[in-house]
Parts: C-alpha cells; structure tokens; sequence
C-alpha cells in the first residue's frame, strides 16, 4: 500500500484489509497536505471508491483500564484485608480516588469482612448513596497474603449485555454511521469525487457488536440500511487478526480478509 510513511493505525490496517480482499492497491488520500480529506483511495472493477476508517471505541473505557494499570497494587497502612475496588468507567475516577483509602478503614472498623463485603453496603443507605456518588460499582475483600499485604486494587467496573446477531450488528453499524457522531465521515466521502464511498467501522472490545465480529459467524442476509451517499461498508474489531465483513454494492455481503 502505497502513501505517506505516517498514517493512524485504523486507517493502515483498514487498507491492508480492503487491499487484500479485493487485489487492488490502496492508497492513503489524508497526504501530502490533505489532512482532512477522506482516507484510502482505490479502484476496482473500474470503479473509483473512497474510504473512509473509524475506529469505534470508548475513551472513557479507555482511560478507566490505563489508569487502573498505573496504579497498580496500593499497600494501604491500618487495612487487615486485599480489597478489591470496581469504579465505574462513566464516571470520574478523582473524587473516588481520594476516598477510597479511608472508606475501606471505615468498612473495616465497622466489621465488614470477606463473607459480606458484597453486600454489606447495599443495606446502608447512606452508603449506598456514597458508593452511587463516588461511581463504585462494587467491591470485595480477602484475607492479605505475603505477595498481597494489606491494600487494595482499583479496577473497572465489568460491563457487558446481550451479544447482538449479525443483523442486529449491521443494523447498529447503520445507525452509527447515520448519527450526528459520524457527520464529519460523511462529510468527508460527500466531498469525494468518486464512483463509491465506503465507510470502515473498526469496533473496540467495550461495544457488544465486537464480539460476532470478532468470529467467522454467517454473513448477515439483509443488505445495509445506509445513509444517502454511503454505498458499501466494512465491519472488523480491533482484535488482532480480526475477521472482517463488508458491503460491497456489486456482490452484496463479502467475507474480507483478516485484519493483519
């Protein structure tokens, strides 16, 4: 794939994928000064096509794993257990942090222990209150070991919900690309003079549609409800080697080659 030698990581890989699937070079459009311009440009079946790469993530999931990473295991003097400490990842992290040391003394003087730290909050009001406020989503505790000494771990909160089928999938990509979030990729590929705009939708593992896509399920039967202008999509996860699905105008829904 030809173009300049610095291009985001979602728009390189996008390529390869639509390179490989296809046979065709690809190349970066966002160059030489055209920052802003859409991103990969093509041909195929004499047809020009213009591609436009979204990596759909998070930033609030995002930040809530580093940050969780970075604090690492904290030693905690007056603690007798390891406690672990779940926040929730829409909420800000600051208030919750310089609470948590004395809020985990408290629970102890007040005899919580392994058996009912689950639970215990959630027959106090007032806690409960506290904990909805400072975004705990929840929290347990273990007897200390010599590798684990008195302290805690603050993590993200899990999160989850139903895994949607592939048409439920397609179905949400669609509306993605029609919302207010996504004006400025359609702004982009309006703007392309060029037979097909494609929109490539890279989804991170905190969005459920990441996991179908992430397996080599059936191809969805039903073809996308786009927006005007937007002819074909492509559909991957950040998963390293991810399998990755598209609408391709001529020949309907295609298995695309994994993202290398």
């Amino acid at each position: 794939m030809l173009g300049r030698k610095k291009i985001d990581a979602a728009a390189h890989l996008a390529g390869k994928c639509v390179s490989n699937t296809l046979g065709v070079e690809v190349i970066a459009n966002d160059a030489d000064g055209r920052q802003g311009a859409y991103d990969l440009a093509l041909t195929h079946e004499e047809r020009t096509i213009a591609v436009e790469v979204k990596l759909v993530v998070d930033p609030r999931h995002r930040a809530a794993g580093t940050k969780s990473n970075q604090l690492g295991y904290i030693r905690q003097a007056g603690l007798t257990y390891t406690w672990l400490v779940y926040l929730s990842p829409d909420k800000s992290w600051k208030r919750a942090l310089a609470r948590i040391p004395n809020l985990l003394s408290e629970l102890e003087e007040r005899g919580v222990f392994p058996e009912t730290a689950p639970y215990f909050w959630q027959h106090d009001f007032n806690l409960y209150i506290e904990f909805e406020r400072l975004g705990i989503d929840s929290l347990s505790c273990i007897p200390s070991t010599e590798k684990h000494p008195p302290g805690y771990y603050v993590m993200q909160a899990s999160w989850g919900g139903i895994v949607p089928e592939s048409e439920r999938v397609v179905a949400s990509a669609c509306e993605l690309v029609s919302s207010p979030s996504m004006s400025k990729l359609r702004r982009q590929l309006a703007a392309a003079e060029t037979d097909e705009h494609h929109a490539f939708l890279i989804y991170g593992w905190e969005y459920m549609e990441a996991v179908p896509l992430s397996h080599e399920g059936p191809l969805p039967s039903d073809p996308p409800e786009l927006p005007e202008g937007i002819d074909g999509v492509w559909l991957s996860t950040t998963a390293d080697r991810s399998p990755a699905i598209a609408w391709i105008p001529r020949h309907g829904w295609i298995r695309a080659a994994p993202m290398a």
